[in-house]
């Protein structure tokens, strides 16, 4: 081969070369087997993007609702200190001791509302079940019809949460007699 020979026959491919053509048509088309993989990549970066979410959120709901457990023991015994209170007043005893049971639930309910447990609005609201547990229910008289008239037991929600439904006498529809 002469000098003048191997200048005129490039060892690269030229770009105008067809088969240089086809040859880069084939790489820059992604192929399905590595579509698969960066889809594969995106669901997975996906589902864990949501199971960190829902962790976090799992993280802060048991640290919102950790003395739900306490507080519902706890309420038994304001209950009871709120019959001992009734009675007292009833049978005539001591202002001095009704005044310092009265001093006691209020401190008693003071403490709960600051753990977030809030007693649930019964007597005069609408029916409602998941707020309210209807016990019995009394002729309508002038309350409208589904509407709670009396409280038996308080109920006591944590946060957005019922801790225990009011147990409640609801009101229904007079009945009427039939010749």
């Amino acid at each position: 081969m002469s000098p003048e020979d191997i200048e005129q026959e490039p060892s690269v491919p030229r770009a105008d070369d067809g088969d240089m053509d086809a040859d880069v048509a084939v790489e820059a088309a992604p192929s399905a087997s590595t579509a698969e993989p960066d889809e594969r990549y995106l669901r997975l970066a996906a589902d864990f993007e949501n199971f960190r979410r829902r962790k976090t959120q799992e993280l802060a709901n048991r640290s919102r609702y950790a003395s739900e457990d306490a507080a519902r023991a706890l309420l038994p015994v304001l209950d009871n200190l709120r019959r001992a209170v009734a009675h007292a007043a009833e049978a005539g005893t001591e202002d001095f001791f009704v005044s310092g049971l009265e001093l006691v639930v209020r401190e008693f309910e003071a403490a709960l509302e600051k753990l977030g447990v809030v007693p649930i609005d019964a007597v005069g609201q609408p029916f409602d079940p998941s707020l309210h547990e209807a016990i019995s229910s009394v002729g309508g008289g002038d309350v409208d019809v589904d509407t709670v008239v009396d409280e038996v037991q308080r109920g006591y929600r944590l946060h957005d949460r019922v801790l225990r439904p009011a147990l409640v006498r609801v009101a229904h529809p007079a009945t009427t007699g039939r010749a």
